[in-house]
């Protein structure tokens, strides 16, 4: 069974966006295997073509009871702007590719990769049984192409992904701004997600193939303009990212604990000094009472003497 976490990031290589969940190293998302995408469309599955159902050897697979294993991947686009060898239907060149976040061979757990294009290629379907699992194509258009992962396991659905491929940087194109600037030819359109797919008590045997991807010899691709272009991902980065993050909670906290304390004092004061003007006010009137009093009997005391 898989589930998937995601958390994604759109940038151009200059100014990467914080990744949310779709893809998102970051903010992530659990489905079940019933639903086990959290792209806009919702994926689908298929039989593999190599499940051995009916032949009698499911019933000998080992299953690993209360047990989970991930496997982390990154998919997206990689656009370059064409310049001045760009023609009216083709204005970019880009590639699509599934990788490991930190070029990781993917095969030890992925059977083979099934790229759906654009119905108006020549070959709108792309079947890659080998990494690098890309392809790269030129175009004019923006479009949504569709990956489909066939896991080794047999018994394991495959994983369709959405993924919208990218030309132009967040925001209007740079040939309808006022005036026109031209896009660089230099600096491409990154549009990546990172996922987390993680598979829930898993055959034996997939288990110790999974466990082997991160001790694979890492895989480059085939597209050299691409190369330094992929964002990263790793550990101390994130490291770095919380540590950050918790400096930060931790001023604030300070920050606002000042402040309370700052208002419980000139409350305190403030209370103080209507007190203080009560006390006053209350001696006050107790001062007139008094001296009405004493004025009072007086003028009695020389009623009394007159009449004498």
């Amino acid at each position: 069974m898989t589930q998937k976490r995601s958390s994604s990031s759109s940038s151009k290589k200059s100014s990467k966006q914080q990744k949310t969940s779709s893809s998102n190293p970051t903010n992530t998302n659990r489905t079940s295997s019933s639903s086990p995408s959290t792209r806009p469309q919702s994926p689908t599955s298929e039989k593999n073509p190599n499940n051995n159902s009916g032949t009698g050897n499911e019933n000998k697979v080992t299953r690993l009871p209360n047990t989970t294993i991930c496997l982390p991947i990154v998919y997206g686009s990689i656009a370059f702007f064409l310049g001045k060898k760009a023609d009216e239907y083709h204005t970019h060149r880009w590639t699509l590719y599934l990788r490991g976040p930190n070029h990781e061979d993917l095969s030890a757990g992925i059977s083979k990769v099934i790229f759906h294009l654009h119905p108006s290629f020549a070959q709108p379907v792309r079947e890659l049984t080998s990494p690098p699992f890309e392809v790269t194509e030129k175009g004019w258009g923006e479009f949504e192409a569709t990956i489909r992962i066939v896991w080794r396991d047999a018994s394991e659905r495959s994983t369709v992904l959405t993924h919208g491929i990218k030309l132009y940087p967040p925001g209007l194109p740079a040939v309808m701004a006022s005036p026109p600037v031209p896009p660089s030819t230099k600096e491409p359109v990154v549009h990546e997600f990172y996922d987390e797919v993680v598979f829930t008590d898993p055959t034996e045997s997939f288990y110790d193939q999974l466990q082997r991807w991160s001790v694979l010899p890492k895989v480059a691709t085939n597209e050299e303009s691409i190369k330094g272009h992929f964002l990263k991902y790793n550990d101390e980065e994130d490291f770095r990212v919380l540590i950050s993050a918790q400096k930060f909670l931790d001023d604030e906290l300070k920050a606002v604990k000042e402040r309370i304390m700052r208002a419980d004092k000139e409350k305190a004061e403030v209370e103080r000094g209507l007190k203080a003007i009560a006390q006053m006010k209350a001696s006050s009137s107790k001062g007139g009472a008094s001296a009405g009093k004493t004025a009072g009997s007086l003028g009695n005391s020389k009623k009394g003497s007159s009449k004498s």
